[in-house]
């Protein structure tokens, strides 16, 4: 039978890790917005997160539509495809290479767009009415900042976070 090691004091504590709070934060309130998009328009996460970023980029290739819902090809690839069938999306052949077709948002789509956005728009209201205009502002800062750092974390991959954590 094996025995089970205390936790030392320094270690990390899941509840209390800021990663994880976000993570919380952000997954309860997807909830109602996915209840939403998928019983009202039979759309996958996917999908949805595709659709916000054609609402906003119109033309997009699939690379670029990955890159801004950090998606792997072939969950673009299948977003696509359903917003395609579903006739809020076209995809047209790319100018110059027929590999990176440029994805547009229909009327059809555009309207489907701004039904789920007036919820999200709802649930930040919601989320920011409990901060101070003060809160507001320094959450914006704070969050720019992590952004930031996160994407310098992302790139530099988990390798490099182990030889800074050996080296202080």
């Amino acid at each position: 039978m094996r025995r089970l090691a205390p936790a030392p004091d320094d270690a990390l504590k899941l509840s209390a890790w800021l990663p994880y709070r976000l993570f919380l934060v952000a997954a309860q309130v997807a909830r109602p917005l996915e209840a939403f998009y998928s019983e009202t328009f039979g759309l996958s996460q996917a999908g949805w997160r595709i659709l916000a970023v054609v609402a906003e980029r119109d033309g997009a290739n699939a690379s670029e539509i990955g890159r801004a819902c950090a998606l792997d090809p072939f969950a673009v690839s299948r977003g696509i495809g359903q917003l395609v069938e579903l006739g809020f999306a076209v995809r047209r052949p790319g100018k110059t290479d027929r590999r990176f077709a440029a994805v547009s948002i229909t009327c059809s789509g555009r309207a489907a767009f701004n039904r789920i956005a007036t919820l999200g728009s709802a649930i930040e209201a919601r989320l920011l009415a409990r901060l101070s205009d003060t809160e507001r502002a320094t959450l914006d800062t704070a969050l720019d900042k992590l952004e930031g750092e996160s994407a310098r974390i992302d790139a530099g991959g988990w390798r490099s976070l182990v030889e800074d954590a050996a080296s202080s």
